[in-house]
């Protein structure tokens, strides 16, 4: 079982590799989105 210690110590890291992972995939997005953008002109 994990205990309580584990938890607070997981949980944040988990929290900031999720959060790190989302903004990567939105910068992706964004910037696939700037670039297909950019050759249309």
């Amino acid at each position: 079982m994990v205990d309580v210690y584990s938890m607070e110590v997981l949980v944040p890291s988990l929290a900031m590799i999720a959060g790190m992972t989302v903004a990567m995939v939105w910068a992706f997005f964004k910037v696939r989105g700037l670039m297909n953008e950019d050759k249309s002109k």
